[in-house]
């Protein structure tokens, strides 16, 4: 076996040129770099990725052993701030963040510890950054770091360092004091004159003064403004816009790091190093900065005695939020969450994501799973859009998932952990098509492609330099209005929602139904019989080219009608009248809430 070093990083000061390498990960090439690698005498290491069954083991243990350093953590951090918050309102505040934390150091552990038992090994290089540290400021900026070069090299040092074995060869670099990886956030330097800008500003200083204590707190709920003002009324309050201020910023202190210990003395492998990392990785907001975060929660002009919380957006990296509403849960308040989006109800792992936990009911866009906790409702997303309808005689339209964060099997399509395989797929797709229909073709980039740095455009237009790349800057209502024909290439709430207005579908991803739940399967079968599904790329293509001639005929034929219909009427179900039904579901499930509560109390 040949000898390879080992490269973790795309940063180029760690690579050597003069003898084979090994690359840890595709995300060590960087497409526009391809000048400097393609002459290597290099080979990349297979991605940590398992057979479907073995996966569905690895994120089982994974989220039972969040559930067990949640216990741990909990105590450490009541301890260590003299407080004492339930496991609940810890869950709500870092749970999140906990599990992908888990998830993420998973992944990179045994991405390594296979690249080492693979591969002969004859060192490596570490950029020696004494004062770097892996804490961000909040799990929002926590998510992004799982994609920073140097993040990631500091991490894949620190495990070596503890699996050993490893000649490491370290480079001295300067930075700053307390360097660490930083969320750079969009600044707006003022707002432009505009009607809709004036009313927002009159509102900001109107609304408050018809704040009530009790008010029910209702904010981000993918409704439209004028239809989340209409459920506020009708539920006998003044409208109002709730806002989390911007979270302060506090500076990390090592000491207090160092004095946090998560019990891993009893632990041995990847569990003792998961311990070992959480008091250098655990965000600042929790730690140093939580008392800044209670302060600000403490000035919140927010209702002291809400009716209840409901949302469908802030639950996870809004961390204001989560802290003023982990205290209202403890003070008995209800806490609603509606579905933000796919996979919720249909993906085997999302029964235990920690929103499903902590909430006291869930609003799904249809589905129950037989769970008192989840409340049958609509898709919010579809509320108050205009019907589109697609071109009979328009294009087709191929809608692409952006490079993934990497965040390991936290990622429903963490089959693409290689995210070259993904695009593998994507152009065995359209090679698969009649050229007819590729000159027919859109390929429609996520808009957040630009914020990662796989060079998407630059990839498709080297492969395929005639095929039209929208690089997600046009409204994709106006593209499917274009299109006679809409692919999804992935697992997306996009599906729901063009399912959900009756435009023609056809949809393909990795692994077929590996990661659907048994109950959802049935459904999402009758989507394969009816030809919107297809198992792979090749048959995607198939059928494309089968009913492009006549796509009105096929969408409109019975069999399709009847499994988009059903499918519908469980995963995305479309409500004429949402704010009545709406109010009458929250009434409801507040009213059931309280019962229970106060049968609690009595017991």
């Amino acid at each position: 076996m040949v000898k390879r070093f080992l490269i973790t990083t795309a940063d180029e000061r760690t690579w050597k040129f003069d003898c084979p390498v090994l690359f840890l990960n595709d995300w060590c090439r960087l497409y526009d770099r391809k000048s400097v690698w393609e002459g290597m005498d290099a080979v990349v290491a297979d991605p940590f990725e398992l057979q479907s069954e073995q996966q569905k083991k690895n994120i089982a243990y994974i989220q039972g052993l969040t559930g067990q350093l949640l216990i741990e953590l909990s105590v450490v951090l009541n301890s260590h701030h003299n407080t004492n918050h339930t496991l609940r309102y810890w869950n709500i505040l870092l749970g999140h963040w906990l599990e992908r934390y888990a998830f993420l150091v998973f992944d990179r552990y045994y991405t390594v510890d296979q690249a080492l038992r693979s591969h002969e090994v004859a060192g490596t290089t570490v950029l020696e950054t004494s004062d770097y540290s892996l804490a961000t400021t909040d799990s929002s900026s926590a998510i992004w770091a799982a994609n920073d070069d140097m993040w990631n090299h500091v991490l894949c040092a620190r495990i070596l360092s503890f699996l050993g074995g490893v000649e490491v060869e370290y480079k001295s670099i300067e930075t700053e004091a307390g360097q660490r990886f930083n969320l750079d956030s969009d600044v707006t330097s003022g707002q432009s004159f505009s009607i809709k800008n004036i009313v927002r500003s009159i509102a900001k200083h109107i609304l408050p003064i018809f704040r009530g204590q009790g008010d029910a707190f209702i904010s981000g709920t993918y409704l439209p403004r004028w239809k989340e003002v209409a459920l506020q009324l009708s539920l006998r309050q003044f409208p109002q816009v709730w806002r989390s201020p911007p979270l302060q910023r506090t500076t990390i202190n090592r000491s207090m790091r160092e004095s946090l210990a998560v019990g891993d003395d009893s632990h041995t492998g990847f569990e003792r190093f998961l311990r070992l990392q959480l008091p250098e990785m655990i965000p600042i907001c929790y730690l140093e900065g939580y008392g800044q975060l209670c302060h600000q929660v403490a000035k919140l002009p927010w209702p002291s005695s809400p009716k209840l919380i409901f949302t469908c957006n802030q639950f996870d990296t809004d961390e204001i939020f989560k802290a003023w509403t982990g205290l209202k849960v403890e003070q008995g308040f209800p806490y609603f969450v509606g579905q933000h989006g796919a996979n919720y109800g249909t993906f085997y792992a999302s029964e235990k994501f920690p929103v499903a936990l902590t909430c006291d009911r869930f609003f799904t866009w249809g589905w129950t799973n037989n769970n008192p906790k989840n409340v049958p409702a609509f898709i919010f997303k579809h509320v108050g859009k205009n019907e589109t309808k697609n071109s009979k005689d328009g294009g087709l339209l191929l809608i692409e998932l952006p490079p993934l964060h990497r965040l390991g099997l936290a990622d429903i399509n963490a089959a693409y952990s290689d995210f070259s395989k993904y695009q593998g797929e994507q152009f065995r797709f359209v090679s698969g098509l009649p050229e007819t229909i590729q000159k027919r073709l859109t390929v429609r980039l996520h808009g957040e492609w630009r914020k990662h740095r796989w060079s998407d455009e630059t990839r498709w237009n080297d492969r395929w330099p005639l095929i039209r790349i929208e690089p997600g800057s046009s409204h994709l209502q106006q593209l499917i209005s274009k299109s006679r024909l809409v692919v999804h290439s992935y697992d997306s709430t996009g599906i729901l929602e063009t399912l959900a207005l009756n435009i023609p579908t056809m949809c393909f991803w990795y692994g077929g139904l590996n990661h659907i739940l048994d109950s959802a399967k049935p459904y999402y079968e009758l989507l394969r019989d009816a030809g919107i599904l297809a198992d792979t790329p090749d048959q995607a293509a198939k059928n494309v080219e089968l009913h492009w001639d006549n796509i009105g005929e096929w969408w409109g034929n019975e069999k399709v009608q009847n499994a988009r219909r059903l499918f519908c009427e469980r995963y995305a179900r479309v409500e004429k009248r949402p704010v009545r039904t709406l109010k009458r579901l929250l009434t409801a499930s507040m009213l059931n809430q309280n019962n229970q509560t106060n049968s609690s109390k009595l017991k």
